[in-house]
């Protein structure tokens, strides 16, 4: 794992800690109730959420459409079984939120034209990076598509067990407020009944926001980049912690979040990220038959 990821965790683990002891004084202090910061990033850190996911199963589609030949029988298997999961996730996603006050006045058909153009235009990239950078680009995909997708899917299932009331929601502080650490496992009708009100913990908007750390895997296959990869991965590395950083604020601002609630999320998406990225080399050492991966060399010293 790079130490930038040690270093974030260690402030996410930390900001937990913080909110473990004191998450109601915390929201007390900042809550900003209409607050046009909070709104505005309230509006920001939902695109990673709805476009992402697509990016993701898009740039594997293109990659496997260009390179499905060339790849070993069990690597075709398991690409194609990542993207049903990556399609199946984009549908749950756009499904949950029809209708949700989080699309904050965007047409659901608006909605779906964004994601399946996300689909085409990162499926157009896919196959035409494969050409240069096909391990690359195959395994930058696989990691995007299990990330998020994998990280989205624990996060919101998380959410169903654990039924935390907002913060602005409360009337009754010392009634209605339940550590983080406290699975409240709401029945069915409670959660029918509450709805997106009591789905505080782990936030799906500070999730989101440390998603777009998988954009930091893009120089590695990009020519545009490649000349300047690591000072291109490190400048979007830290772009992505910014965004997540002002997100975490703005949600704790207008009381959707406790500090406990959007530092879990980071935690959560970073160790299945990084767990990816450990992976990834040795995984992509098996893609291959053999005299693609000559013929890949070939092209590189090219």
């Amino acid at each position: 794992m790079k130490k930038t990821y040690w270093i974030v965790i260690g402030v996410a683990a930390l900001g937990l800690l913080c909110g473990t002891l004191w998450d109601v004084q915390v929201s007390q202090l900042i809550y900003t109730p209409g607050s046009p910061f909070g709104e505005f990033m309230a509006v920001a850190a939902m695109c990673p959420i709805f476009v992402l996911i697509p990016i993701a199963a898009g740039l594997l589609f293109g990659a496997l459409l260009y390179q499905f030949d060339q790849m070993k029988n069990i690597s075709r298997i398991l690409g194609v079984l990542v993207e049903v999961f990556g399609v199946y996730v984009i549908y749950v996603t756009t499904k949950g939120h029809l209708g949700s006050r989080h699309l904050h006045g965007l047409p659901f058909e608006g909605l779906v034209i964004i994601q399946i153009a996300c689909f085409l235009l990162a499926a157009a990239l896919g196959a035409f990076a494969s050409r240069k950078y096909p391990k690359q680009v195959l395994v930058a995909a696989l990691i995007g598509v299990v990330a998020i997708c994998g990280s989205r899917f624990v996060l919101d299932n998380i959410k169903n067990l654990w039924g935390r009331q907002r913060f602005w929601t409360m009337d009754n502080i010392e009634a209605q407020f339940t550590p983080w650490y406290a699975p409240q496992f709401p029945s069915a009708e409670r959660r029918a009944e509450m709805g997106d009100l009591i789905k505080s913990f782990p936030s799906g908007h500070s999730l989101g926001a440390m998603s777009v750390l998988w954009f930091s895997l893009f120089p590695s296959f990009l020519g545009l980049c490649k000349k300047n990869e690591k000072a291109w991965t490190n400048v979007l590395t830290f772009c992505a912690l910014g965004f997540w950083v002002l997100t975490i604020i703005s949600r704790v601002m207008l009381g959707e979040h406790f500090l406990s609630d959007v530092s879990m999320s980071g935690i959560l998406f970073l160790l299945v990220f990084s767990a990816m990225l450990a992976g990834s080399r040795r995984f992509s050492e098996h893609l291959y038959q053999s005299e693609f991966a000559q013929a890949e060399a070939e092209n590189l010293d090219a």
